[in-house]
């Protein structure tokens, strides 16, 4: 028995589930809804209102042919803005890119399974990883997002007005406590003079999100944008409302265009670190820029721990650092993990009491290819310690483990 469609429902799409789809309207969808399948990796939910939110949109900006999907996740809203431009009958030579902090594997699968149904779509879009406030553009970059949490949607709206470029945003997670900077920031941008909405749902038959997304549509309007509204079925989710925004005339004040240009600094997390650094601005507009962005590495992965020893000389610090190094790369190329390995000297230290001199090496091992786990790391300190003990064995009296 064939079940039925369930437009809320956030069970993953399998390939089992592709005859569900095979006799929907119009059979676009119904090609779309199997790719997806395919994947076995998203939602059913953000299928539908991803379709739903792309024909709404491309009916109002037909003539977009540079999309920027912000806060994308899989990118799913992008490839389907795409895919309607160039499956129409005008054939519009749509592109877009697609933006978040972080690009998950589902995107990867997502896109190789479109490429594989409709291969001419090759090139068309792209993924980069980035903020909401690196983002600029121009008036021809049509600004999506498809439930960007809370005042990452209030980011696009302000990216939106730097560039002065249009935009379709569909909001959730609204709160008015935790909007108050952004809202002001929207509000300061956009010269509305209303103030930032204050009203908590309990004072007020509207509930934040009616209040929020009238706040953010007077806002716009206040900037000279034309503003609309449209919905997705509300069935599929509760936060089923549309922003459309169009600006009326170009940018009246020059300060509110960003600055052209690049500046990164490294972004580090725990257990593992940026393979590149992070971009202050994102020109999504420039196709070959973020093209050449998507293939950076999405992260490499870093684990470090410290050894500290006793020392008879300083003189013999230069001798245990080239031994750790030795043993350490010995060890990475017997686990064939193609981790790289660095040993520095972080730390020294001379007790002048006992006339002893403390050395602390810091190990670090890196992969762009496999994550490091922290089990990796402690079964090389391990291993790394065993080690050592030949090397001590050899050099008597010349080193000790500090809290042996």
């Amino acid at each position: 028995m064939t079940r039925s469609l369930s437009l809320h429902s956030r069970r993953k799409l399998k390939p089992r589930d592709a005859s569900r789809f095979a006799y929907e309207a119009p059979p676009l969808f119904a090609e779309l809804a199997a790719a997806v399948c395919e994947t076995g990796m998203l939602p059913e939910k953000e299928l539908h209102e991803c379709w739903q939110m792309a024909q709404i949109v491309d009916r109002a900006f037909p003539d977009s042919l540079r999309i920027a999907d912000i806060a994308a996740g899989h990118g799913l809203l992008a490839w389907i803005l795409v895919l309607l431009a160039r499956k129409s009958e005008g054939l519009r030579p749509r592109t877009a890119v697609a933006v978040d902090i972080t690009r998950p594997k589902s995107a990867d699968s997502l896109a190789a399974s479109l490429l594989k149904k409709w291969p001419e779509l090759s090139g068309s879009v792209h993924f980069v990883e980035g903020s909401a406030e690196a983002i600029q553009a121009d008036k021809a970059t049509l600004f999506v997002a498809a439930h960007a949490c809370g005042s990452l949607s209030d980011q696009v709206l302000l990216a939106a007005l730097r560039s002065r470029s249009p935009l379709a945003i569909m909001p959730c997670c609204h709160s008015l406590r935790k909007q108050q900077e952004s809202l002001l920031s929207l509000a300061q941008l956009s010269g509305y003079s209303a103030g930032v909405p204050v009203r908590s749902p309990l004072e007020s038959n509207a509930g934040p999100s009616l209040v929020i997304d009238l706040f953010r549509k007077e806002a716009l309007a206040s900037a000279d944008y034309d503003v609309q509204e449209a919905m997705i079925q509300p069935e599929i989710t509760p936060f089923h409302r549309i922003i459309l925004a169009r600006p009326r005339t170009e940018v009246r004040d020059p300060g509110m265009a960003l600055t052209m240009g690049h500046s990164r600094v490294p972004v580090q997390r725990s257990g593992q670190v940026r393979a590149f650094e992070k971009l202050h601005t994102l020109n999504v507009a420039d196709a070959k820029e973020t093209e050449a962005l998507s293939h950076r590495p999405s992260r490499e992965w870093t684990r470090f721990f410290d050894l500290s020893f006793w020392m008879k000389d300083e003189a013999l610090v230069p001798s245990l650092h080239d031994e750790l190094n030795r043993l350490m790369t010995a060890l990475s190329e017997q686990g064939q993990n193609s981790w790289e390995t660095r040993v520095t000297v972080r730390d020294q230290y001379w007790n002048p009491a006992t006339q002893q001199r403390a050395c602390t090496f810091r190990i670090e091992v890196r992969s762009v290819a496999v994550p490091i786990e922290k089990a990796d790391a402690l079964r090389l300190r391990r291993e790394l310690g065993h080690g050592l003990d030949a090397f001590f064995a050899a050099c008597p009296g010349a080193f000790r483990r500090r809290g042996d």
